[in-house]
């Protein structure tokens, strides 16, 4: 392993519709250990499925706009400055129901479901659609994770930045 810097335009593209990722640290810089990607979450994104990654912890800090998290049973809105962390087996997801872009960093630890987005990503290339709940479930299963039981949003709390 060894230090590097990356500019703000490098690293490892992935694009979906309305939502673009970067992965900045891969499982290859780090041996496995550690991933870290910018993501950019166009507005009205509603983001994967709630879902349970039983192989890799997540964490989330918001750069610019506002995110809404499942963490748990319970639902957040996240702005700009704020972290949520997700550990594995807790049930999580993240959408952007607002009027704006959101931009985060995610830091999963250990390395590898950056490459299910990765897999996502080809499958819109070549269909021009995202998968289905039937394809998401068997490609979250690849990677140690499954979607997770509904829990009614009582809705995004819409309060400014500070």
């Amino acid at each position: 392993m060894q230090g590097f810097v990356r500019g703000g335009d490098e690293g490892r593209r992935i694009d979906l519709p309305n939502w673009s990722m970067l992965v900045k640290v891969t499982a290859g810089d780090t041996l496995g250990r550690l991933t870290v990607l910018e993501g950019l979450m166009g507005a009205g994104q509603p983001g994967p499925l709630p879902h349970v990654h039983d192989g890799h912890d997540e964490t989330f800090v918001l750069i610019e706009g506002r995110l809404r998290f499942r963490v748990g049973d319970g639902f957040h809105t996240a702005v700009a400055g704020e972290t949520v962390f997700a550990s594995r087996r807790l049930a999580h997801g993240f959408g952007n129901p607002f009027d704006e872009p959101a931009r985060y960093v995610a830091i999963l630890t250990p390395s590898g479901y950056e490459d299910y987005f990765a897999e996502v990503a080809e499958h819109v290339a070549s269909t021009g659609a995202m998968p289905d709940r039937s394809l998401t479930e068997e490609l979250m299963a690849r990677h140690r994770t499954v979607l997770a039981p509904p829990l009614p949003d009582p809705g995004p709390a819409r309060r400014a930045d500070p």
